[in-house]
């Protein structure tokens, strides 16, 4: 119960950062998802069931208030859950390795939104935007996910997955 008070404002906190907050800065495209952020460090900290509802309520609000498509949010958090959570769960991650795994699940999530809008027919150019905006967006959601995934963790039985 403990987990869920600390969880939920976290999550809305993150949500209204990513839809008012972010949207409204001009930042040369990079956008971090600190829902996503939330979502790992839940996976991380406490249990997979927290992740993906963060992931899967967190997205959908997310495209709601802020994405021209429903959904696409959802799954490509709901990627990086899954990703994250079977790195830790098959590793019993130490803390240190976790910025890494978080790494790699937030860059399967941002290719996914990447290749839906190519496929959607966005204008852009892709090295130019996986170097400006990608990948400071994905070492700024890697490093959220540490302080979070500390402040998260609790010493409920059976709570936390990584040591």
């Amino acid at each position: 119960m403990k987990r869920r008070l600390l969880l939920i404002p976290a999550a809305v906190l993150a949500l209204f950062f990513d839809c008012f907050v972010f949207s409204a800065l001009p930042q040369n495209g990079i956008r971090p998802m600190l829902v996503a952020a939330v979502a790992l460090a839940a996976v991380a900290a406490t249990k997979v069931q927290d992740g993906i509802l963060i992931a899967l309520f967190g997205g959908l609000l997310t495209d709601w208030f802020c994405n021209p498509y429903l959904g696409l949010s959802a799954a490509a958090y709901l990627l990086a859950v899954c990703i994250l959570y079977g790195f830790v769960r098959k590793n019993r991650a130490k803390l240190p390795l976790l910025l890494l795994f978080a790494l790699v699940a937030f860059l399967a999530a941002e290719a996914l939104i990447l290749v839906f809008s190519l496929i959607m027919g966005a204008r852009f150019r892709v090295f130019n935007r996986v170097m400006t905006a990608t990948l400071p967006s994905l070492m700024l959601e890697s490093l959220a996910v540490l302080p979070l995934a500390a402040l998260f963790r609790t010493k409920e039985k059976g709570a936390s997955v990584y040591r």
